[in-house]
């Protein structure tokens, strides 16, 4: 891959996306909460919780850097919603476990320092991976 695994902030390239990026990115966002919440309000609020973690800006955040910064860019800002829902997932399981005896503040504090670990070890392991990945021909 030759694209930069590394963060980078530019801030000039806020102006670039033109209004109807973000309009969609909220639409899309917005749509499906409005889902979600109506499926929690049908079928229950276990239901309605496990919709909510689908990443709302996800699908539409992706098709706008395909077609703005081509299909590669795309499919690393894929793998990274991966990891992160990877790590969203060790945090929910340290709330769940610990927080009827820590408490919430406590249980939400160390959930926070296990998704932040679990998601850095994540992300430094593939950009170790792909550093190794000789060049394509």
């Amino acid at each position: 891959m030759t694209a930069n695994l590394y963060p980078q902030v530019d801030p000039g390239k806020l102006g670039t996306h033109r209004f109807g990026d973000y309009a969609m990115r909220f639409l899309f966002g917005a749509g499906i909460s409005l889902v979600a919440g109506l499926a929690g309000m049908a079928f229950g609020p276990k239901i309605g919780g496990v919709l909510l973690g689908f990443p709302a800006i996800l699908p539409a955040s992706l098709t706008l850097i395909q077609k703005k910064e081509g299909k590669e860019e795309a499919s690393i800002d894929s793998l990274g919603a991966i990891l992160g829902a990877v790590a969203m997932v060790a945090f929910a399981g340290v709330v769940t476990v610990w927080a009827a005896s820590w408490g919430v503040v406590p249980s939400l504090v160390v959930a926070m320092i296990v998704w932040f670990l679990v998601a850095g070890g994540l992300y430094f392991l593939v950009a170790a991976v792909y550093r190794r990945e000789p060049a394509p021909p």
